[in-house]
């Protein structure tokens, strides 16, 4: 008898890992363009972010907060609101030794591959079907918007957090069944992840999660959960409170208000319900008002034509009382389509951190979740084994078919991080969402690099030498009078000055609101340190805090 259950156990065993690399294979066509010298041309500067927290490394800052080289070489504290966990995946393969270009290629590879992988736990989960789990991690893949996320937006956080929508759902269905301390916990540590690696996908995915896990306490009866659900959100913001309080409480400090201001505007991004369902347009360019956006913002016609096969499936074989979750997942499918469309728009009027969000059809991520998740189901309805391995391997194709043509880029650049980091490529990339990121200590924004690193605003004297890290500025000066001193670099708070090893108060002076200190005649050594304020300080402590009672929890409550 235990030989036969063992027997069965490795035979289950084996049936998933052969399922597994046979979905590695289906992927390999979404990154497949990447294997080669270069990168491919993208909106987004994820390259310049990772080379810059790169540098946060180098220098032991950690978190990272400050980026040196954005806003045109006067730094930025990208790191402080920007989502940080992309860079801190694609770190370790860089100190591997991979060049920065290959890291960004890898780190999408992997959004796209665990994915897949995170899908297909989910959907066995949901379905107990290893066939219905292979189609829902297929559709996951094959998206249209996961083909506009990477190779066209080159949105990599985003990109990261479709991994961890079904990892979210897993474990809470896990600690409903289970009751266990560690699965709460895996639960609460997978959506901090979400939240500090993008906060706007955070957003999006709290309707359906919550949702979800509303219905799932209705069904179950075991509303006396809440309780540590309650509980486990106050751990999932300690675990995220050195990414939030920073933006909770600093965030007045920059222009972040400009991020929904004039082109990011949510009002002119709304989609067609012919871009939605019909059309298949594919392009590299930008959204705009109206409905000619030069990129696709397709929910995919497999994904929503399946879902409302589910829905005749379902009502056909008159088991809705079965299948009220599976509704559920599809109407939420639906809802966020609907959030994407214009007629959404006093939803977005009345919740105004919707704004945020910049534009309507990042919703299509959301529809993307569902619509794959669900579309699994669709094999359950067969009774034949060979029609429903027949069926599966034809939508499959299908969706394989109709959309990886998308995966590809617009323009390859066979270059180097050399050449990436060099000449008009690198004044593009320090230029890169300077008004997002600019402290509004001054009253404009830099349009070109400085001329000077050191100008004397008052008095006379020489810069003898300049350096700077991605934490600090070094300068000696020599004064020939008593002097005050304006660095190129923005301020912002965390900055605090030494003069000859003598703490000196900076502060902000100019259009831009650069550093500035008052020297003494004669001549001197500046240091200027980028450190952590109360804030930030509280932030990490309470983060640090919460990974060690995880990790506790986790270690000493396995069983529990």
């Amino acid at each position: 008898m235990i030989k036969k259950v063992i027997k069965r156990v490795n035979k289950q065993k084996f049936s998933i890992v052969f399922i597994l690399v046979i979905l590695f294979l289906l992927t390999i066509p979404a990154f497949w363009n990447m294997l080669r010298f270069g990168i491919y041309t993208m909106h987004d500067f994820h390259i310049f972010r990772q080379l810059e927290f790169h540098k946060c490394i180098q220098d032991l800052q950690f978190p990272c907060r400050w980026a040196s080289d954005s806003g045109f070489e006067y730094g930025e504290p990208v790191f402080n609101f920007y989502g940080q966990i992309s860079y801190i995946i694609g770190e370790p393969l860089h100190l591997a030794g991979l060049s920065v270009i290959n890291t960004v290629k890898i780190v999408f590879i992997l959004s796209l591959v665990l994915s897949s992988f995170s899908m297909f736990l989910l959907a066995r989960q949901f379905w107990r079907s290893n066939i219905a789990a292979l189609v829902s991690a297929v559709f996951y893949v094959y998206a249209p918007y996961r083909a506009v996320d990477v190779w066209v937006r080159g949105a990599l956080p985003e990109a990261l957090s479709f991994i961890f929508f079904p990892l979210i759902f897993y474990f809470f269905n896990r600690y409903l069944i289970s009751e266990k301390v560690r699965e709460l916990v895996s639960f609460s540590i997978f959506i901090a992840i979400l939240i500090a690696l993008h906060n706007l996908s955070f957003l999006m995915f709290l309707l359906p999660l919550t949702v979800w896990v509303i219905y799932s306490l209705f069904i179950s009866k075991k509303w006396y959960l809440l309780k540590n659900l309650v509980l486990a959100g106050i751990l999932t913001f300690f675990l995220s409170a050195f990414y939030l309080l920073p933006i909770l409480i600093e965030g007045k400090l920059v222009n972040l208000s400009k991020t929904v201001e004039g082109y990011y505007d949510f009002r002119a991004h709304f989609t067609t319900l012919g871009q939605l369902l019909i059309s298949r347009v594919w392009g590299y360019g930008a959204s705009v008002w109206g409905s000619d956006d030069n990129l696709s913002l397709s929910a995919g016609q497999i994904h929503w034509i399946v879902s409302l096969f589910l829905i005749i499936f379902v009502f056909y074989s008159k088991k809705l009382k079965d299948n009220i979750g599976l509704l559920i997942l599809i109407a939420l499918g639906w809802i966020s389509l609907f959030l994407t469309h214009q007629r959404s728009a006093f939803i977005w009027e009345f919740f105004s951190p919707s704004h945020f969000l910049q534009f309507p059809w990042r919703f299509l991520s959301i529809s993307a979740f569902l619509f794959s998740l669900s579309g699994g189901a669709i094999v359950l309805f067969i009774k034949s084994k060979v029609v429903k391995v027949s069926i599966s391997a034809t939508i499959i194709f299908m969706a394989i078919i109709s959309n990886y043509s998308f995966f590809r880029e617009d323009i390859w650049r066979p270059i180097s991080d050399e050449s990436q980091f060099s000449g008009g490529l690198w004044e593009e990339q320090i230029a890169s969402a300077v008004n997002d990121f600019w402290p509004n200590f001054g009253n404009s924004i830099p349009n070109n690099k400085a001329e000077e690193k050191i100008v004397f605003l008052q008095g006379e004297g020489k810069v003898l030498s300049f350096e700077k890290t991605s934490k600090t500025v070094l300068a000696k000066v020599s004064a020939d009078s008593p002097a005050k001193i304006q660095l190129a670099s923005v301020y912002f708070p965390g900055w605090v000055g030494f003069v000859d090893s003598k703490k000196t108060d900076v502060f902000p002076e100019g259009n831009l609101g650069l550093t500035t200190i008052d020297v003494p005649k004669g001549e001197h050594q500046i240091d200027l340190k980028f450190e952590n304020t109360p804030v930030r300080t509280i932030g990490n402590s309470l983060t640090l805090i919460g990974l060690v009672v995880a990790g506790y929890l986790i270690i000493k409550k396995r069983n529990v």
